[in-house]
This record gives structure tokens, C-alpha cells and sequence, in this order.
């Protein structure tokens, strides 16, 4: 399968974590081979909230695997930070660790792009924390895209304060928020009415129903929108339990990846080739739309 696709959010995959302690840059070699072998030519790693003695190691062994191998180099295109500045609320905070959210700080973020040379390409962060709009104005002023996910119940008047600084999308949309939400004034209906932010969303068959999706590549113009796989790393494993984000979790045989728990989503295992199978034959997409989904609308993110 010749790798096309881009995928702007990777947790792990085929047994590697980015997001446990000890990752090496031979781990990071296979993963990026194990990738594109699945048909995804650049990615971004991602790291959610965790422990810095943890994330900023593991920063730092992605950069070194760049330096060390052209293909790290070449398809390795950025890093994503999903968190720590999220809201650590039930619901919107997810899987991750609630422990290590933490407010913004120009300071905290800073020691993540130190680590990484510059690399970090895209934060996630919550529009309804206090001193969101200012965080947002400084980072995006560095290149960075800010894109807001794991929040509450964000409102219009607290998101458009975000967009007027600089956020640029909504991290997989119809995810990382609560079960129950305002029926008008909530994310969903903001982010897809809005014009200035591109709408990444996971199309694994379980984050969101078809409906939704339908719903998405209906009502937001296909250049807003880019499909991600929020892959985790018992991607490409057999179903069983493991732990995830420093806690259980199942994966199921249908490739649901869940928290017993927490009874919430715990990342994706479907790779990206995959999911634009399922846009063309659940939703009707055609081949040449999801390109656009799958590749040109990150590249040009990112740009």
C-alpha cells in the first residue's frame, strides 16, 4: 500500500506508546515504518496530559529519531500536545490523567517546544479555562495551531475570544466533551457554524455515529474539514485489556478501545486508510474527497 495519507494526531501504534515511560528511537523507527506500511505517510505524534518526567523524555527521543533516520525525518511532520491546559472535569477531560491537568502557562509550554527544538505543531487546550484567549494569542503567535478540544461546555462567548486570538480548529469534534449539553449554544453547533477553524474528527465507526459524520462533511465545507485517527497503541494488537493513560482498558475485537471506568473512548486502532474506506462507503464521500480530508487539509494546516 503506498502511503498517502496524513494524520495529524498519533498517539501510538502497533505496541509503541508515546506516552509510557522508556520509548526508544528504535520504537519510534517502527512505529513510523509500521505506519507507513498502513498506507499513512507523515503523522504527528501526540501526547496527552501526562507527567513532564515522562513526556518531555519521550519529546526528546522523537527529535532524536529524526535526527537519527531520513524516514523519522520525512514523516514525522510535528508534534501534538493534547493537553495539559484542558479541563479536568468528567466528561470533558477523557482518558486523560486528571492529575496533571494544569492551567495555562506560557512557562509550562515552553519547556515542551524547548524539548522538542521547535517541533510541537499543534496544542489542544480548552476555551473556558481562565486566560485561554491570552495563552492562545502568545503560542499562535509562535506558529504554533492552537485548536480547542477537551472542554466542558464551552460557549459561543468563551470560544469566539479564543478564535479572535488566533485557534485555528476543534480537536476531533463530537469527542472529549460531556454526554449532556445545551441543546442551541453548545460546541458542536459553534465549531460547525464557524468559519476560521478547521474541524478534525475521528471516523473509526464508534466515535461518531454515522450520523454525525454525515452531518459534518454536509454542513462544513470539505476544506474545513480533516480526519484523524486518535490511533492508540494497541492499534495493529489483538483485542485484550491494557492500559492506557495510566489506566484499564479494553480493547474490544471490533476495534473498540474503551475505559471500563470511566465508560469513555479511550483513542482509536483504525488506521487511517481505513477510516476513508468507511467515509466512502458508509458516508459517499469519493476517493478525491478524502484527500482532501486525509491529506491536502493537513498538509495545509500545518503550512
Amino acid at each position: 500500500m503506498e502511503p498517502i495519507w496524513i494524520d495529524l494526531q498519533i498517539n501510538g501504534y502497533a505496541g509503541v506508546d508515546f506516552n509510557s515511560p522508556g520509548l526508544t528511537v528504535e520504537a519510534v523507527k517502527e512505529v513510523v515504518r509500521r505506519l507507513a506500511a498502513d498506507g499513512t505517510a507523515g503523522f504527528c505524534p501526540t501526547f496527552v496530559t501526562g507527567d513532564p518526567e515522562v513526556v518531555l523524555p519521550n519529546i526528546r527521543t522523537i527529535v532524536a529519531a529524526r535526527k537519527a533516520d531520513a524516514e523519522c525525518e520525512r514523516r514525522i511532520i510535528g508534534l501534538h500536545l493534547e493537553g495539559p491546559f484542558i479541563s479536568s472535569e468528567l466528561g470533558a477531560v477523557g482518558s486523560h490523567p486528571i492529575e496533571w491537568v494544569t492551567a495555562p502557562s506560557l512557562e509550562k509550554f515552553a519547556r515542551y517546544q524547548d524539548a522538542a527544538e521547535g517541533l510541537v505543531r499543534i496544542i489542544t487546550v480548552a476555551a473556558e479555562i481562565p486566560g485561554m484567549p491570552e495563552f492562545v494569542r502568545a503560542v499562535s503567535g509562535q506558529g504554533v495551531v492552537v485548536s480547542l478540544g477537551h472542554q466542558m461546555a464551552a460557549t459561543p462567548a468563551e470560544i469566539e475570544p479564543c478564535l479572535a486570538a488566533g485557534a485555528r480548529a476543534f480537536t476531533h469534534l463530537g469527542n472529549g466533551i460531556p454526554n449532556m449539553i445545551p441543546r442551541h449554544n453548545n460546541i458542536l453547533f459553534t465549531a460547525l457554524a464557524e468559519d476560521r477553524a478547521t474541524v478534525m474528527f475521528i471516523l473509526d465507526g464508534h466515535h461518531l455515529p454515522d450520523t454525525m459524520l454525515k452531518v459534518f462533511t454536509r454542513a462544513v465545507p470539505l476544506a474545513r474539514l480533516i480526519a484523524v485517527s486518535d490511533a492508540q497503541y494497541p492499534a495493529g494488537l489483538q483485542p485484550g485489556h491494557y492500559r492506557v493513560s495510566g489506566a484499564d482498558a479494553v480493547l474490544e475485537p471490533d476495534g473498540l478501545l474503551w475505559n471500563p471506568a470511566r465508560n469513555c473512548l479511550v483513542g482509536a486502532t483504525t488506521p487511517m486508510a481505513k477510516m476513508m474506506e468507511l467515509l466512502q462507503s458508509r458516508i459517499g464521500l469519493s476517493p478525491a474527497d478524502c484527500l482532501v480530508l486525509g491529506r491536502d487539509n493537513p498538509l495545509a494546516l500545518l503550512a
